[in-house]
């Protein structure tokens, strides 16, 4: 269980591009965490399960592959709890390629072959690739909704209150500078991630659909 208390906050540290953590997604890790404590295990898978693991939080992910392994507020099964350690290691942080290895070590040919066919359902679900797309998409939404395009059409006098920082503000260039940024970075690290083809990182001339029909193929097979 050392984990649960030196890797709470260690995805923060990588450099996935994902969605930044919300002051209420930590809320939502506190709260976990004591409702654990308290051994109110049902409670916290709960969490963990329904909460944390679906926006790609790899310690809640982490956090109910070892429940399942324990039969902590779940009934016990480790083939189950193999499949959500491998999500948990996708970004190679080395405590849960550990945790995985360890653990995938001891299953037989038919045990590691469930693995394998969660591990998939899973990573479609809640995986990095998965979830960076999803995140891609809504941003390529927010430009458009701009002006009906993704061209950067007098925005510069625009000013942007943040929802999430109250009291900040932005100009509309830079707001949709880093959007451009986000989709960039997100779409080059799939591409580093996968055997997705993209041959043109410009965000005006970038195929979605077909680089979701690429990534969802990816997804499908085992690295």
């Amino acid at each position: 269980m050392c984990l649960q208390f030196s890797l709470a906050g260690a995805q923060t540290t990588t450099t996935f591009p994902g969605v930044p953590i919300s002051s209420k997604t930590l809320r939502v890790q506190d709260q976990a965490e004591k409702v654990y404590q308290r051994t109110d295990y049902e409670r916290a898978f709960f969490i963990y399960r329904n909460e944390l693991a679906p926006i790609g939080d790899k310690y809640g992910q982490y956090m109910v592959g070892f429940m399942y392994l324990a039969g902590k507020g779940v009934p016990e099964d480790r083939v189950v709890a193999s499949a959500w350690y491998r999500l948990a290691a996708e970004r190679g942080i080395k405590e849960f390629d550990k945790a995985r290895d360890r653990l995938m070590v001891t299953l037989d040919d038919a045990q590691q072959a469930r693995s394998d066919l969660l591990f998939i359902q899973l990573r479609k679900q809640y995986g990095d690739l998965a979830l960076l797309m999803k995140a891609v998409e809504a941003d390529y939404e927010l430009l458009e909704a701009r002006t009906g395009s993704r061209l950067s059409r007098d925005s510069s006098s625009l000013t942007i209150i943040s929802p999430s920082r109250p009291g900040s503000a932005t100009s509309g260039a830079e707001y949709y500078r880093q959007i451009h940024n986000r989709i960039q970075s997100r779409l080059e690290y799939i591409a580093r991630h996968s055997n997705v083809e993209i041959t043109d990182f410009n965000i005006e001339n970038v195929d979605l659909a077909s680089i979701e029909a690429q990534l969802g193929e990816h997804l499908d097979t085992l690295d």
